[in-house]
């Protein structure tokens, strides 16, 4: 370190300290050869080779930033889409029923799902399960429980 005062042990210098994770206010307690040897952290009481601060670079100029990439699409999702698109060929989508866990839904019912978007009942599982195929693949919805008793 060169300095133009004489350093000295006793003294408050900054330094960088691994264990606060920042340049903190140090005092010099070893010095060897008129460096400083050893120091203390004022803030945490860490003692520790003395660690110059790092002197922040200058930032490079940021190039203009890229239109941002969209990401590929997997097999599995374009093979979804592509058996999505096939089963949703012909249907009216005005028929869409909004879908609540309250509600009980058929095979073959079109729904509009808040977060999956439109999608085609492909399957029931008793007593309050269905299956539906949306754009993105299949999910498991839960809805409204099918009295068992009532015929």
């Amino acid at each position: 370190m060169t300095t133009s005062q004489k350093l000295d042990a006793g003294q408050e210098i900054d330094s960088q300290c691994l264990k606060c994770k920042d340049v903190t206010n140090h005092t010099i307690i070893a010095m060897a050869d008129g460096e400083i040897a050893k120091c203390e952290c004022n803030v945490c009481g860490a003692k520790h080779k003395y660690r110059p601060p790092k002197i922040a670079k200058p930032k490079a100029v940021k190039k203009k930033a890229a239109a941002p990439k969209t990401p590929k699409k997997t097999m599995s999702q374009k093979k979804a889409e592509t058996h999505f698109e096939g089963i949703m060929e012909g249907l009216d989508i005005s028929t869409a029923k909004p879908y609540s866990m309250e509600e009980m839904f058929k095979v073959d019912e079109l729904i509009d799902h808040h977060t999956f978007g439109l999608g085609l009942i492909t399957s029931t599982i008793q007593p309050n399960k269905i299956e539906v195929t949306f754009n993105t693949g299949s999910k498991l919805l839960i809805c409204k429980l099918k009295n068992p008793f009532k015929r």
